[in-house]
């Protein structure tokens, strides 16, 4: 299914959204294509004789609470890219475990900052040891995603990302 980034009236990424709802939004007044200073054919999906546009903006603007963005196994896998964070082997989330920088044997906590994304060959080799005792650099530290929409919309955008990555204002160098 075609995908078009949904952006606030200030042009803040707000949601991905289908070409169809995105469709209903143009037709009824509700949004406006957002047009870049050089219009060609990639800043449209094509779908029979119709063109829509990649991006749109919402004439109105919406305000959204702010949401810490759940902890989970799931989400720790797309911060670390599904990257085992010692080794750098990149692996499905079937092939991937959860490692405890900190060892949980030692009371190391369930948190952000202190679980990452780990192939089963390191975790069994790191074993119950810190990084620094079993002689393994994690590639980056782990963090907790700062922007909990942008991680959504950068994580779940699985096309379109090059027509939609100057609306990206904020640095994404912790969430992807």
């Amino acid at each position: 299914m075609e995908q078009v980034l949904l952006l606030n009236s200030n042009e803040e990424p707000l949601h991905i959204t289908t070409w169809r709802r995105a469709l209903v939004l143009l037709l009824k007044g509700k949004a406006v294509e957002c047009l870049d200073k050089i219009q060609t054919l990639d800043n449209y999906i094509k779908i029979d004789n119709t063109f829509i546009p990649k991006v749109i903006r919402l004439k109105y603007e919406m305000a959204i609470p702010e949401q810490e963005l759940p902890f989970s196994r799931e989400n720790i896998f797309k911060r670390d890219n599904y990257t085992c964070q010692y080794c750098g082997k990149q692996l499905s989330s079937k092939e991937l475990t959860l490692d405890h920088v900190f060892p949980k044997s030692r009371l190391g906590p369930d948190m952000w900052e202190n679980i990452v994304a780990c192939c089963k060959e390191c975790n069994q080799y790191k074993a119950n040891r810190t990084p620094k005792e079993a002689g393994m650099k994690l590639l980056r530290r782990p963090e907790r995603p700062t922007n909990s929409k942008l991680f959504e919309l950068t994580q779940n955008a699985s096309q379109n990302v090059d027509t939609w990555k100057k609306y990206y204002k904020c640095s994404t160098s912790n969430i992807a």
